[in-house]
């Protein structure tokens, strides 16, 4: 817990380190870098040393994990601002998302992965149904809207739904264990839910889709 402190320090400064480069200094407890030049060539490599192209599918789902747990970091700031109560759950989920990030670059070894538990998926259930009953029924489709910490949380709705996508292929391969993809499945579910408390907090309305008329035009004869 110290070393990942420490870490969380880092990346709140200046410096961001890779999610491979924090991924290492995870694995082997040493600091790592902020730049190595090892991947100037487009080859980079896993936890385990296994050297890969950048646009592998592996670093396709860290890159997107990577990418959702700093979309909620900015959603966060945005609810700090204005003294939302579930900041201290997307501190978590963040944390969460590094250990799936970890799982992902740990190639598993004669058919073992890291696994994730089954837990941190039962508190996102929890929390959605504590939120959603303070919440009025989902009658119809939200557009992202509603104040600038309802619409971050949008955006990291959408990026959340690419990083499961991402993650399939790799759960269909054996590669990482399926509880990481049932997570993201459900950090969705709770990030829409959560917007729409954020606009609440924020005393704003939501944006909801309104069906425009559909216009016939009549075609004239040449």
């Amino acid at each position: 817990m110290k070393l990942l402190g420490t870490l969380l320090l880092k990346t709140s400064l200046f410096q961001v380190p890779s999610a491979v480069n924090l991924c290492r200094s995870l694995c082997t407890q040493v600091p790592t870098p902020v730049y190595t030049k090892e991947g100037d060539d487009g080859i980079t490599e896993t936890c385990k040393g296994d050297r890969r192209p950048k646009d592998d599918n592996i670093f396709d789902a860290v890159g997107a994990t990577d990418e959702l747990s700093s979309y909620i970091g900015l959603a966060r700031e945005f609810a700090i601002d204005n003294q939302h109560v579930y900041t201290d759950k997307l501190n978590r989920i963040q944390c969460i998302l590094v250990d799936i990030s970890s799982a992902i670059l740990k190639s598993p070894k004669q058919g073992q992965r890291m696994l994730l538990s089954e837990q941190h998926t039962k508190d996102l259930e929890e929390w959605i149904e504590e939120y959603s009953s303070q919440l009025p029924p989902l009658e119809n489709y939200v557009i992202p809207g509603g104040g600038k910490a309802c619409a971050s949380l949008h955006v990291a709705r959408t990026i959340c739904r690419r990083a499961e996508r991402c993650v399939v292929p790799l759960v269909r391969q054996g590669n990482l264990d399926k509880e990481a993809q049932i997570y993201l499945n459900r950090l969705g579910d709770f990030l829409l839910t959560i917007s729409r408390v954020a606009a609440r907090f924020d005393k704003r309305d939501e944006s909801i889709y309104i069906p425009q008329p559909e216009v016939s035009q009549e075609i004239k004869p040449t």
